[in-house]
């Protein structure tokens, strides 16, 4: 894979994570691919599973994930290799319900071809998101203070 085509593959996962901004969200649909596929690790206390394609990932997922979370993806760091691109980051923002705040890291790997996403595998502090979600404020903001 040429240089050009790793700044691509990158440059699309950076506009990924520029989309996930409220009110700019619907960008997030030409980036991917139709049939993406979404892996989330088992404990995710929102949607955790394998989907596949964007109805699946917006029904099953992104419906779920953002009625409980008021959030948005800030990725940090870019490392790409090939047809993959890591992005690490935090989810921040607040749960829904409660309103507590949300700052919990992740890892996504992507998998980028033909000009799009293909695949997300998704790696995040679940305990800690599932804490917050579950109101549990104080557990959460001394697990942060680590």
């Amino acid at each position: 894979m040429t240089d050009e085509e790793n700044e691509e593959n990158e440059r699309l996962v950076r506009a990924f994570y520029d989309a996930t901004a409220p009110g700019h969200r619907e960008a997030l649909w030409g980036l991917q691919a139709s049939h993406v596929v979404y892996d989330l690790q088992e404990g995710m206390p929102v949607a955790a599973g394998h989907f596949e394609g964007l109805q699946d990932v917006l029904e099953h997922f992104l419906t779920p994930f953002y009625g409980a979370l008021d959030v948005r993806f800030v990725a940090e760091e870019f490392i790409s290799a090939a047809a993959h691109v890591v992005a690490i980051g935090r989810i921040a923002g607040k749960t829904r319900q409660g309103s507590v705040p949300v700052d919990v890291p992740f890892v996504h790997v992507w998998t980028v071809g033909g000009g799009s996403l293909r695949r997300l595998r998704a790696f995040t502090d679940t305990a800690l998101l599932a804490r917050k979600l579950a109101g549990n404020e104080s557990r959460a903001r001394h697990d942060d203070e680590r």
